[in-house]
């Protein structure tokens, strides 16, 4: 694949700019960057010239019905920098259509500036830390890339998942297909909670993303989730609860499902899930219940103990005469904040009651902090509707780990593998059984005015040495 003239080129290319490097440098850390994209210009030129090789080789096993129309070059971006390919466009003379070899051979659609390595990469940074952040970081790493580049993929990938969930929806909900179902499990928990984000671009101040987990239980030691899959959308309460059900009825045989318990914090539109899970039962979060118990009654320790008491017992007369006594006794703001508490307990008390306390659902709050807030509550950060979709949807499939699905992948990589040959270095004929005594003929650096340097004594001189020229 390599000719040898070719590999002592990239050498003394690399070797020459790191001396050159160490002559004006100012510190340690610009040296170390300098020398870095040094590699990475060197790493680029050998791609290219790989690309190239494996371009003419496509071209000499191409169907015949393929005409060889000239050469069109394309930039993509990698984990090199940008580096420059030149391959050939084929006419097919039967079809009249038009087709790159190489581009098909790599899997990179012919728009697609940016490599699947360097798509994977965005996509995490993307979905852990705001654009501009997103773009600084990746700076330090491969130089040029922009913050719109992030923002352009992250949309992108966002919209594809946002597709593909529609498609699920689609299927099951308007069309009847009945989903294959996976996993046979007897007990599913599924838990909902919504993340309230700044909107801009829309007549709301403010929108919602609707975050749903399932799982099969969790670990005994660890309390880990068992088999946690992810659902997130900034939809409708109905079409969100529906594309949960196409997803989750994908994941596990719920035709099979003897027992599904539904927690929430008591909003009715978590309540709805009751309707997509016949048989299901609603369980009241404990997190958000505490939460809503110190809020309202964290003046008074009695109060507080006797409620609680009453709940632990589930005796509604008993928390229902504390509370109309605080009421009673109580004015303003400190008043009216028991009666909403009063009114939440009435609201969900078979939500309450539901389980005993050691088998309370109750790893929403978790999972809605490390999986949505903290990427959509950033300080400053505002979402337009479409914006906050996608986000949602890609988040989701991070925390399912699952964003490779929307990095472009090859499904022809062994086309490569045939075009790459048996031999990665091309010696010359002349080459004979010295190759030592060849180089130092034939790479004047050696003999000429510039033997004295460096790059050339520590350098060329060693890779000419057979240890290295018989590879």
């Amino acid at each position: 694949m390599f000719k040898i003239r070719f590999l002592l080129e990239v050498v003394l290319f690399l070797a020459k700019g790191i001396f050159e490097v160490f002559r004006s440098v100012r510190d340690v850390d610009e040296l170390e960057e300098r020398v870095q994209r040094l590699v990475q210009q060197a790493g680029g030129k050998m791609l290219e010239e790989a690309l190239a090789h494996i371009d003419l080789e496509l071209s000499g096993k191409r169907d015949p019905a393929l005409k060889n129309v000239g050469q069109r070059s394309r930039t993509l971006v990698t984990s090199f920098g940008e580096i420059t390919v030149k391959r050939r466009l084929y006419r097919n003379q039967k079809t009249g259509a038009y087709r790159f070899l190489l581009d098909e051979a790599l899997g990179i659609p012919e728009r697609q500036r940016v490599t699947p390595r360097m798509t994977r990469m965005i996509l995490e940074l993307g979905t852990e830390m705001p654009f501009r952040r997103a773009a600084r970081v990746m700076g330090f790493l491969v130089p040029g890339i922009h913050w719109m580049t992030v923002w352009s993929k992250v949309q992108d990938a966002g919209e594809k998942a946002a597709r593909d969930a529609e498609a699920l929806r689609e299927a099951v909900f308007e069309d009847g297909v009945v989903p294959e179902g996976g996993k046979e499990v007897r007990e599913l928990s599924i838990e909902a909670d919504g993340v309230v984000i700044p909107l801009q671009r829309s007549p709301k101040a403010f929108g919602e993303i609707k975050l749903f987990i399932g799982y099969e239980g969790r670990e005994q030691k660890t309390r880990k989730l068992v088999n946690r899959y992810t659902v997130a959308t900034a939809r409708g309460s109905r079409v969100a609860w529906e594309d949960t059900g196409a997803a989750f009825g994908h994941k596990w045989d719920l035709s099979r499902v003897e027992r599904i318990r539904i927690g929430g914090d008591g909003a009715e539109w978590i309540k709805q899930g009751l309707e997509m899970f016949p048989g299901a039962t609603y369980h009241l979060d404990p997190f958000h219940l505490r939460r809503r118990l110190t809020e309202a009654l964290s003046y008074s320790s009695n109060v507080y103990e006797t409620v609680t008491e009453g709940l632990a017992e589930l005796n509604q007369d008993a928390v229902v005469s504390a509370l109309d006594q605080a009421i009673r006794v109580n004015r303003g703001a400190r008043r009216n904040g028991i009666m909403r508490l009063k009114e939440y307990l009435l609201a969900n008390w078979q939500g309450i009651a539901a389980l005993p306390e050691g088998d309370r659902l109750g790893a929403i709050e978790g999972q809605v902090r490390h999986t949505i807030a903290r990427r959509t509550k950033r300080i400053g950060a505002r979402w337009s509707p479409a914006g906050a979709e996608r986000m949602g949807r890609l988040l989701a499939v991070r925390a399912n780990d699952e964003l490779d699905r929307y990095a472009v992948h090859s499904e022809r990589f062994d086309l490569l593998k045939k075009a790459v040959g048996a031999e990665a270095i091309q010696l010359p004929k002349r080459f004979g059984k010295d190759p030592e005594a060849w180089l130092q003929a034939n790479v004047p650096a050696l003999e000429g005015p510039h033997a004295g340097k460096h790059w050339v004594k520590h350098i060329v001189r060693e890779i000419s040495s057979p240890r290295w020229s018989t590879v």
